[in-house]
């Protein structure tokens, strides 16, 4: 498998997507970001934390 040609969503497992789409910080700062905004937003995270 190459991973230049996957999916990116596909990259992360199915259990992180859905803690990250149902996110609070999702759905009110990312929710409809085009990819290469959501690189820009990354970048402004300070913390990275898994819950």
């Amino acid at each position: 498998m190459h991973i230049a040609s996957t999916n990116p969503q596909y990259l992360v497992e199915k259990i992180i997507q859905t803690q990250i789409c149902e996110s609070k910080y999702w759905k009110e700062e990312c929710f409809g970001l085009k990819a290469e905004l959501v690189v820009d937003k990354a970048t402004e995270l300070r913390f990275n934390a898994m819950y």
